[in-house]
This record gives structure tokens, sequence and C-alpha cells, in this order.
């Protein structure tokens, strides 16, 4: 039982330090989903941790509770210019979408 709480540590935390990597914010949460399972798994078979291992773990959790914090922000600024565009494009209406054409007779004599 100990061997596989310890496997699953060096998992999680290699896990962790994968989707931290990522460059997509996408992959990168598809990482931390997957992780996820790694992390019930943990919670079910270790009682305790270590100080160092809590440290390391409390120190990565911290780094992607950042990034995930400008990763929202990256969606919401995305969400905020998608509503702009949305918005302008339902004001602009015009009556007549084309130019007047111009008239076939002159009222010059």
């Amino acid at each position: 039982m100990k061997k596989h709480s310890e496997r699953d540590i060096i998992l999680f935390e290699e896990m962790t330090l994968a989707a931290l990597d990522q460059e997509n914010g996408a992959a990168f949460i598809q990482s931390l989903l997957e992780r996820e399972k790694v992390s019930a798994r943990l919670a079910a078979s270790s009682p305790g941790l270590d100080a160092d291992v809590a440290g390391r773990f409390y120190i990565n959790e911290v780094q992607v509770i950042e990034r995930l914090e400008k990763e929202r922000t990256k969606l919401m600024m995305e969400i905020d210019r998608y509503s702009q565009n949305r918005r302008a494009m339902r004001s602009y209406s015009p009556t007549f979408p084309f130019p007047p054409a111009p008239s076939f007779f002159s009222l010059k004599k």
C-alpha cells in the first residue's frame, strides 16, 4: 500500500508540473482534469503526507491557482471582446444599406 501511494505522489507531482508547463490554456485545463483522478486515488490511499511533500504540493498548487486566475482573466477578456463586437453588430442596422443610386434625369435646362 505504501508503494502505491508513493507512486501516486510522484505521478501527481509530475502531472502538476507538466500541466504548469503547458503553453495552451485548454491543454493546461485538460492536464489538471487528468490529474484529478490521481488526486482522488492519492486522497483515498494516504491519510497524511510528509512535511516536505506537503510543502512542494502547496507551492505547486499556488502556481496552479495563479495560472487558473490568469486563464480566467484571458477568458473574461475574450468574452467581453466578443460581446462588444456582437453589440456593435446589433446596433448597426441601416435602413438602406446601399448608397443612393444616381438619378437618370437632370433638372438643368
